[in-house]
């Protein structure tokens, strides 16, 4: 029968509201747009409309697969739960709990990834658990949560209908928040919002932008410090909100006398009357800071953003209409996935793991005793697999292999490893050197909540049937929770929101009844009568003294730049058609084609002429970390000495060229962004 099932997009951090309508015998045949007034209204994006291609395609796992010998063969589900949990259990005999760690994912429902850290902290008896958003917004969340006591965004969509003045910085909100690009548009193109860009590339945002600053890559510190300085110094700042909401203000100030203007700007290679006239447009008008990637992937991105953060708070631009800081979180439940306390050092709902009240609160609900030990992030725990430390890995809708840098190096971990338990819902680069495979249902296919960006908490219909044997992602972790001697008996995630209505205070106000009847519900939300909070910070920041702190913000001791013997710097990024490293857009068949269809190297024409090279030149680019080929695309959108390559391809995986060390020392985001490279035609 034919029919319509309502669901939360699989992609971005937006959380548009999709329909997705299927034939007569329940296959998704057309995906359109739900009707939210409050987020997508009744528009969809390119990415979103091609959801039932991905869902159909013909690479979804189906069956539980078991390594024999060098291949992976179909198995049983009893076969598989009850040999990796076998197995778990004798590394753990050996080498102790604390030889296990486990990588969760931003795309799982808020109730797998609760269940996720839940395995790893409860039945494991570790903290070895992180997820993708340390890749993304790591730096942010660390930031954030230190300046304003909420790793997560400040404002909701409706803020940027009042914005005088957007600052966007290394983030393309055409290509990877396309439902925000058009409530920005619309201001921006009506003349009542100018918008600053800072992107060292010129995107499909240029043409839109007041001034478009091109600064080096990881050197916005300079620039931003610069900035400030000049507002402060034109007795611009906002004196009264300093005084009255925030801490360290004197301090902040101190570490702005430092600055030199001309210097700061010769290091990160803007203009000063640029500076000046972007300080002109932000003073005194309602202005929401925008930040992607190109901000918090660096080895210093925790800086970068604090710098950002300062800014916003010198100018009193946090807590009020139109106002905010946006961190544009790259998976559509990347926030979700941190609420959850997926995170090595982070208990669910934010709560610090030092924290023994909160550890107590929690193990009185699990019935067990948390660990008080941090754990390591994902890159940390790839380098424990080398010495040793790490027997185990259990993977659950990730794909370190294509995320992580130094894929060379990240693939012969993964060889090394006593035991990899890869779930997921296509076979990635990682899963080839699993010894088990576990089938993973997917958005549609299973009934569950999401957390937007913006902190907004929806309900997602299940309906649709899984592929073969592919099951919930709960339901994997609770059969294998009952396989390693623990009585989970969750008969729905209904089930397990309420355990998570009771752990996480500021999801508490929370039901699904509520979710089902509304267009979503924004954290916190402390009970049923609370309406929740879309803006936050309007009654002060999340501290017992309620004021923001600001945290002077030191450039970094060294760029990275070119040299002689790696005269280009290669910067990353991601087109219109695609995300992520590409489990899922790849698969969609719309997407892949035209400019986003294969791998390229951009480089400007000024330099490819000196080069000696042709568009469509087959190169090398080698950095010190790495080698890969590639096809040359001469691009307007670059300057002299910078190359650019999409990250989304698996041949090539531009991450062979990124270094894993060092890491930032907040966040431990590793300098995934920029390299030094050198390239040559293939041949020569």
């Amino acid at each position: 029968m034919k029919t319509t099932i309502p669901i939360i997009c699989p992609y971005c951090g937006v959380g548009c509201n999709l329909d997705l309508s299927t034939d007569e015998n329940g296959i998704p045949v057309k995906t359109g747009s739900g009707h939210n007034k409050d987020l997508n209204d009744q528009y969809i994006c390119i990415k979103g409309v091609t959801v039932h291609e991905m869902l159909t395609s013909k690479e979804r796992l189906s069956t539980p697969l078991i390594r024999k010998g060098d291949k992976l063969e179909s198995a049983s589900w009893d076969e598989a739960i009850s040999g990796a949990a076998k197995k778990l259990k004798e590394i753990m005999d050996r080498h102790g709990p604390e030889s296990v760690g486990m990588l969760c994912s931003g795309k799982i429902l808020n109730e797998e990834a609760y269940l996720s850290q839940k395995f790893q902290r409860s039945v494991i008896g570790n903290n070895l658990i992180d997820n993708c958003a340390r890749l993304c917004h790591g730096p942010s969340e660390a930031a954030l949560r230190k300046q304003l006591g909420f790793g997560a965004v400040s404002t909701f969509l409706q803020d940027f209908d009042q914005t005088e003045t957007f600052v966007i910085v290394g983030a393309n909100t055409m290509a990877t928040y396309p439902m925000v690009w058009m409530r920005m548009r619309s201001r921006v193109r009506k003349g009542k919002a100018n918008l600053v860009l800072a992107d060292p590339r010129a995107t499909g945002l240029t043409k839109f932008a007041s001034i478009h600053l091109k600064p080096k890559p990881g050197a916005d510190i300079y620039w931003l410090n610069a900035l400030a300085k000049i507002i402060r110094s034109n007795g611009w700042h906002d004196e009264k909100f300093c005084a009255r909401h925030t801490i360290g203000f004197n301090a902040y100030l101190k570490s702005l006398e430092a600055v030199d203007i001309d210097e700061a700007c010769e290091k990160a290679g803007v203009q000063r009357e640029e500076l000046e006239k972007a300080a002109e447009m932000i003073c005194g008008r309602k202005t929401i800071h925008i930040w992607g990637m190109g901000l918090t992937q660096h080895a210093r991105g925790t800086d970068n953003v604090s710098a950002l953060v300062n800014l916003a708070l010198l100018t009193g631009n946090v807590g009020k209409p139109g106002c905010g800081v946006s961190p544009l979180r790259g998976q559509n439940n990347v926030q979700g996935a941190s609420d959850m306390g997926a995170l090595p050092n982070v208990l669910p709902g934010h709560m610090h793991l030092w924290d023994e009240a909160a550890r107590l609160h929690i193990g009185a609900i699990w019935d067990s005793v948390l660990p008080s030990d941090p754990g390591l992030s994902a890159p940390e725990m790839i380098h424990d697999i080398a010495d040793e430390k790490i027997r185990a890995l259990w993977v659950i809708g990730e794909n370190p292999v294509m995320s992580e840098p130094q894929s060379n190096f990240v693939s012969w971990m993964m060889q090394r490893l006593e035991l990899l338990i890869v779930q997921d819902i296509f076979p990635t680069e990682t899963s080839k050197y699993a010894h088990i495979v576990f089938p993973a249902a997917a958005t549609g296919e299973k009934e569950g909540t999401f957390t937007n960006a913006a902190r907004r908490i929806q309900y997602t219909f299940g309906g649709l049937t899984p592929p073969g044997e592919a099951r919930s992602d709960w339901q994997i972790l609770q059969d294998m929770a009952k396989a390693m001697d623990h009585e989970w008996n969750y008969g729905s995630a209904e089930e397990i929101w309420e355990e998570i209505r009771q752990t996480i205070p500021i999801y508490s106000g929370v039901s699904y009844k509520r979710l089902k009847e509304s267009s979503g519900v924004f954290w916190p939300c402390y009970d049923e009568s609370h309406p929740g909070t879309p803006r936050l910070y309007e009654d002060g920041f999340a501290f017992r003294d309620r004021r923001a702190r600001f945290v002077p913000a030191c450039p970094p001791e060294n760029l990275m730049e070119a040299t002689d013997d790696y005269p280009y710097v290669l910067i990353t990024g991601r087109l219109i058609g695609h995300f992520n490293t590409g489990e899922m857009s790849r698969r969609a068949g719309r997407l892949m084609k035209g400019t986003s269809s294969e791998s390229f190297v951009g480089m400007c024409a000024d330099d490819s002429e000196r080069e000696g090279f042709s568009d469509g030149d087959p190169v090398r680019v080698i950095s010190p970390y790495g080698e890969v080929t590639s096809k040359l695309r001469i691009s307007k959108s670059l300057t002299a000495g910078y190359l650019f390559a999409p990250n989304h391809f698996n041949t090539p995986n531009f991450n062979a060229l990124m270094s894993s060390v060092p890491l930032d020392p907040q966040a431990k985001m590793p300098a995934l962004k920029v390299v030094p490279v050198s390239i040559f035609r293939c041949g020569s």
